[in-house]
């Protein structure tokens, strides 16, 4: 009989919200034939690909393909619908129950309404736009970071998007919905790119990649707030979803401070109190020890911070 049909996971091995449903997946027992996986190249622009905006029209990973339930059965055509948002792959991820999982693999939502409240309100903390994670890698603060990062990944990164979306908007000229949408994005990764480059004034983007930092700081200080001093994790002894979120973005926010392995959290940490107007917390601190060191994080970030 013909094999099941089955979830895939787009995702890029350098992003932070693809990381987080590759953490849950981890902790959940996955295996790749529970749960297949597609790369999609940030760095080639194949996020900006019309085959891919067919699936989302952000052009944005993660993305998971599922098959609907009902038209799985043999004899049907099966029809897949698309999740586009990290929060929504998650919780799917989470519901779903793994088939060959050795173990029973652990519930990482919370039972109880206040817990969930708070699981919600950590989530959308780190996706909001003031502590965004992927701006922070691509902004600078002064003309020395400027020059680093013109040298390093941002650059390499927005120029190939630049020449992905160029060769897309010249494929797609006929489609008027399409053509706008890379005009768009031309423009807005384009405008940068210079910027970064050293053509014009870029104190718009200075002053953006300050508030930035301001803000992981803010934010840095609010999960101290919540954690508790009995317990290692954000929401009590068990990790849960706002781990996996807070975490991924954490990973990222170190990684712009400069760190780049997860075998050495103190240095990892001094880098980013280097960024910080004050210090990171102890029990922030001890958070980040307890998830560096689990096998889900040692799979997602053993080959460095990203």
């Amino acid at each position: 009989s013909a094999p099941t049909p089955r979830e895939r996971a787009d995702w890029f091995p350098g992003s932070v919200w693809a990381s987080v449903p590759r953490l849950t997946a981890a902790e959940k027992g996955f295996t790749d034939n529970e749960l297949e996986t597609r790369i999609v190249d940030l760095v080639k622009g194949e996020n900006f690909s019309p085959a891919y905006l067919k699936i989302n029209p952000k052009g944005t990973v993660p993305a998971l393909v599922v098959p609907y339930a009902h038209t799985v059965d043999e004899g049907i055509s099966t029809k897949f619908k698309a999740l586009c948002s990290t929060d929504e792959i998650c919780d799917f991820l989470d519901r779903s129950t793994t088939k060959s999982a050795q173990f029973s693999a652990p519930a990482l939502s919370p039972a109880t309404i206040q817990n969930a409240d708070l699981q919600k309100e950590i989530i959308a903390r780190v996706h909001g736009d003031e502590v965004d994670p992927n701006a922070l890698l691509l902004v600078w603060r002064d003309e020395a970071e400027r020059k680093a990062k013109a040298e390093g990944l941002p650059a390499t990164f927005l120029r190939g998007r630049q020449e992905a979306l160029e060769r897309y908007a010249r494929e797609v000229s006929s489609d008027a919905k399409l053509s706008e949408f890379y005009a768009n994005k031309l423009k807005e990764n384009g405008g940068l790119l210079a910027l970064l480059e050293g053509k014009g004034d870029s104190t718009d983007v200075q002053n953006k990649a300050k508030a930035l930092w301001h803000n992981v700081g803010k934010t840095v200080a609010y999960l101290e707030a919540q954690l508790d001093v009995k317990a290692p994790f954000l929401l009590g002894d068990q990790v849960s979803l706002a781990d996996l979120h807070a975490g991924a973005w954490l990973a990222r926010i170190l990684a712009c401070a400069g760190a780049t392995s997860i075998s050495d959290p103190d240095s990892a940490l001094s880098a980013l109190e280097s960024n910080l107007s004050a210090p990171v917390g102890p029990k922030t601190k001890r958070w980040i020890g307890a998830l560096l060191e689990r096998e889900s994080f040692q799979q997602v970030y053993g080959k460095g911070l990203h």
